[in-house]
């Protein structure tokens, strides 16, 4: 019973990356107040920031850090900026709204900024 429910948990999982990567829309947040959409199309865009670790941030694991990622979201720099429209639109991707304020990210995301100093 266990096996299976390790097969259907692997199974999900990979249907929800394939999902999240075959058209979602990029966001780069973190940079002033407002979002900059960058449609799929041509070369994929330059992440201007370093890559984080994200799944550090207690509530993102290897696939909600891999959605993350197809939006263009790669640091903790980046969710601690993040402002109501993109918790919006971050929260319609993840099919959960109030994920990012209930785990609170933003201040995770702000206290693992001020530990590396």
């Amino acid at each position: 019973m266990t096996i299976l429910l390790v097969l259907v948990y692997m199974a999900v999982s990979v249907y929800v990356i394939w999902w999240a990567l075959r058209g979602a829309k990029k966001l780069d947040v973190g940079h002033g107040d407002h979002v900059h959409e960058v449609h799929h199309g041509g070369a994929e865009p330059e992440i201007s920031h370093e890559s984080d670790d994200l799944t550090q941030i207690k509530g993102i694991g290897a696939v909600i850090s891999a959605k993350l990622r197809t939006l263009g979201i790669t640091s903790y720099e980046q969710i601690a900026g993040l402002n109501e429209t993109d918790i919006e639109r971050i929260n319609g991707v993840l099919n959960f709204k109030g994920r990012i304020e209930k785990e609170q990210w933003i201040q995770q995301a702000q206290e693992i900024l001020v530990r590396r100093g």
